[in-house]
């Protein structure tokens, strides 16, 4: 069922208060963590971080030295002195005041899991965890590397300051999360390019709230031993520059797992006079699919992306591919049929991935409006199902498991229409297709953000609707915005005076307040009412107008009393 516009947007206010109540229902505890754990009981004490505290790591490993790492490096942002680690195997028994860290199936690891009353489910063996915290110390365990890295998110979230100490509150946690795979997508393509430090820091965040999965989409942003004009002075990522993010992206458990166009939204490579030679049609953005070279092409740039990152998925993309037909293929199309024609290219393409050992992954818009085509291509192809539209139902997931295909569903933070993200309608989306997704058994959930319009709305202000599809792709069986909002704020801005910039960012993401670009670009000398493209905008050009004029000031006014009590990401408020 759609509602659209202004129906849309009453709809879902009519409905909001009896949505964050039935996700109150069944929540467990309020912990402030984000994702809420699948299980957290509360104790009445407390453990407090001395100069005598001991992180113990059971088996020393590098992954366990690094998420031990992590621990101390979260102090070391409130300038509190780091903690020592030591090897369980060196000591005789646990020092007074502990962290240990080690896995739940060895000698010690069963003890402690008996001591503390835990217990290990069969689901939690590849990212689930045990953390349990009392007046002596704390406890995280897991099969997994992965899990233990896990619990110490957990843990860094659970930790406060209280005056001149840190303290943690009581607590048990049993954890694991209901998607495989959790994540996002990075439009690099089309608008602002992250540096190094700042792709690395998106990763840091996703990690903290135990997402494993960072999707750079590439239009003609990789740069190709023999193709130097692709991505020439647009800031297009090295293979080593991939390679160096691969690997940080491995330390936080996290897995690349590029998009890159192999078909459509081709405009910008196809632009270059040397390579209009490629496309269905000149001026078009659509590869010509009937022509050998094509694939040359295709097979020696996905076997240098692929050839630079570890993780298992590669996106073959071809999404919106309207043009396929209309020029050099038209004869084709007129004999096999469209499906026919794209299918094949989707077969075709899928094997190239494979041959660089990579699982295929597509887009799947253009299959659900051919969906003979499901009937003609490999079954192993990973469908990425993208709808960025909150609805009551979603069907496509069901259509596309039901045909035998492993489904990813992908919502979107809605970044791409003007200068402040459109939450509102961003967690709707998020959170209605998650549910939809868990119910028909689809893998994983990928939050899309796009910058269509050149990416003028300043994409670090994605973090907050990330976080929200983290919480959904966790457990989208549950949820509560009023927690999530608290742990959020409270979390990235590293403060529990968070009213000042939740204000802040209710008022900036009303509908009241949202423009979009077509509206701040548009000619002056055109008709003053919105064009036929805005015409199921929330409210009218005259009401917005006067809504900014008069929540603006309120909003600087908040910010800047935010700006004295926030700890971390003190440049976001700028």
């Amino acid at each position: 069922m759609r509602f659209p516009g202004r129906l849309l947007v009453f709809a879902l206010v009519l409905c909001s208060c009896s949505l964050v109540t039935s996700g109150q229902q069944n929540a467990v505890p309020a912990p402030s963590i984000i994702p809420t754990p699948e299980q957290f009981v509360s104790k009445n004490l407390r453990f407090a971080l001395t100069n005598g505290t001991t992180i113990v790591l059971e088996s020393n490993s590098q992954q366990d030295q690094f998420a031990a790492l992590q621990i101390n490096e979260e102090l070391a942002r409130w300038k509190f002195r780091a903690l020592a680690v030591t090897d369980a195997k060196d000591l005789r028994q646990l020092p007074s005041k502990f962290i240990f860290v080690g896995s739940a199936t060895s000698q010690i690891g069963r003890q402690l899991l008996r001591e503390r009353n835990g217990s290990l489910r069969p689901e939690m063996a590849e990212e689930g965890y045990f953390l349990d915290v009392d007046a002596k110390g704390v406890v995280i365990l897991a099969a997994s590397d992965r899990g233990r890295f896990y619990g110490v998110m957990t843990l860094l979230q659970l930790m406060r300051r209280e005056k001149n100490s840190f303290v943690i509150d009581g607590a048990t946690v049993t954890d694991f999360p209901l998607y495989k795979q959790r994540g996002i997508s990075d439009d690099i393509s089309r608008g602002q390019v992250s540096t190094v430090a700042n792709f690395k820091k998106i990763i840091r965040f996703l990690a903290r709230y135990k997402m494993n999965t960072f999707s750079p989409y590439i239009e003609d942003m990789f740069t190709f031993k023999n193709h130097p004009l692709i991505g020439k002075g647009r800031g297009a990522l090295t293979a080593a520059e991939l390679r160096e993010l691969d690997a940080y992206a491995g330390q936080h458990h996290v897995a690349i797992a590029p998009i890159f166009q192999t078909l459509g939204h081709a405009e910008n490579l196809l632009a270059i006079p040397e390579y209009v030679g490629y496309a269905e049609y000149p001026g078009g953005r659509t590869l010509n699919v009937s022509d050998e070279k094509t694939y040359t092409l295709l097979d020696e740039m996905i076997g240098e992306i692929a050839g630079s990152y570890s993780g298992p998925y590669f996106n073959m993309a071809a999404d919106e591919t309207r043009d396929v037909g209309l020029g050099a293929s038209k004869e084709r199309v007129a004999k096999l049929g469209l499906p026919k024609v794209l299918a094949e290219h989707y077969t075709r393409v899928a094997a190239i991935i494979r041959k660089y050992g990579k699982t295929p992954m597509i887009y799947g818009d253009i299959i659900l409006k051919n969906p003979e085509i499901l009937q003609m291509i490999p079954k192993d192809i990973v469908i990425v199902d993208w709808n960025y539209d909150p609805q009551y139902q979603y069907d496509t997931p069901g259509i596309l498991k039901r045909a035998g295909f492993p489904v990813v569903v992908s919502p979107a933070v809605r970044n791409y229409r003007g200068p402040f993200l459109d939450f509102l309608n961003s967690f709707e989306n998020i959170q209605r297709f998650s549910r939809a997704g868990y119910d028909e058994k689809t893998e994983g959930l990928l939050i899309s953000s796009w910058n269509d319009y050149g990416g003028e709305e300043l994409r670090e202000l994605n973090y907050y609707g990330y976080a929200w599809g983290a919480e959904c792709a966790w457990q989208p069986l549950r949820h509560d915005v009023s927690s999530f909002n608290e742990a959020f704020f409270r979390d990235f801005f590293g403060t529990h005076e968070t009213e000042s910039v939740r204000a802040a960012y209710a008022i900036l993401s009303s509908p009241s307040n949202n423009y979009t670009w077509y509206e701040l670009w548009r000619n002056p000398m055109l008709p003053f009412m919105p064009p036929a493209p805005l015409k199921g905008h929330s409210a009218v050009i005259m009401e917005r107008l006067q809504s900014i004029e008069s929540t603006m000031p309120l909003v600087i006014s908040l910010l800047k009393k935010a700006a004295t009590v926030v700890h971390d990401n003190n440049d976001h408020l700028r």
